[in-house]
């Protein structure tokens, strides 16, 4: 395989009209500069999405791994990232909110960095279409991850889930697959010497509804409190439990 190139991983649960659109455009993003694969890994969508993909197998170098019997966002990367022919890879969600364009700019920054993050909150970055609530529970998961791990406040956007990755840093590091944010996980367990974060605008879907749900919030939640009990340092862990509670009442009493 070329030094190189890279792999696009695309996780995907009912994004048959998304993909249909998205594919064509990687391709068109990276057709004639770089040797790439697009990998998409589908949780057997109803809708046909990993169907509709295969139409695109001998036009962009598309492999589809269809899931039966196998559900959630994280197992579905890692799945991806273990099929990938290329040390280089790229993350992105298949809902057209992460804007194909700047995987080239990831591109190029992942051959002097083991992390790249396509972010939102740095200088060029933002949202388009969030509510107030979005954005406040947006930047409360920010708030509650720095609180927790002070060694990635360094980090302006370590919710992305657009992100290039040497998967080199991921040999021997076992990833949780609860919740949404395997970012996360990356950032707080594996060693890397440096990485950089790049500004992109969080686009509107157009097709399809938010996998956002109170669910993935709680989950969340969860996914913090088992990464921050490998600390063991149960005075910080109550004082977060305390701080995590009036965020929580805040949230309620702004409904209200």
């Amino acid at each position: 395989m070329p030094k190189n190139g890279v792999t696009i991983v695309l996780p995907t649960y009912n994004e048959r009209e998304n993909i249909r659109i998205l594919i064509p455009l990687i391709g068109k993003e990276l057709d004639g500069k770089t040797h790439y694969e697009i990998i998409v890994v589908d949780d057997d969508s109803p809708d046909g999405t990993w169907r509709e993909a295969k139409k695109f197998e001998d036009i962009y170098n598309v492999r589809v791994i269809r899931r039966i019997g196998k559900r959630g966002l994280v197992s579905a990367i890692l799945e991806g990232i273990a099929r990938a022919r290329h040390r280089y890879v790229i993350v992105m969600d298949a809902d057209l909110q992460h804007p194909p364009e700047v995987i080239g700019k990831i591109h190029r920054h992942l051959k002097k960095c083991d992390l790249v993050i396509a972010s939102r909150y740095v200088e060029g970055g933002g949202v388009e279409g969030w509510s107030p609530l979005r954005l406040i529970v947006s930047k409360g998961a920010t708030f509650l991850a720095h609180l927790f791990f002070p060694k990635i406040r360094i980090v302006r956007d370590p919710m992305s889930g657009f992100f290039g990755v040497n998967k080199g840093i991921l040999r021997g590091v076992k990833i949780n697959v609860l919740g949404f944010k395997i970012l996360l996980e990356i950032l707080v367990k594996c060693r890397y010497k440096s990485l950089i974060e790049v500004p992109y605008i969080f686009r509107s879907r157009k097709y399809g509804s938010s996998k956002l749900s109170k669910g993935i919030m709680i989950q969340y939640v969860e996914h913090l409190f088992i990464l921050f009990l490998q600390t063991k340092n149960i005075r910080k862990l109550i004082y977060v439990m305390l701080l995590i509670m009036l965020f929580a009442c805040g949230l309620i009493i702004w409904r209200l």
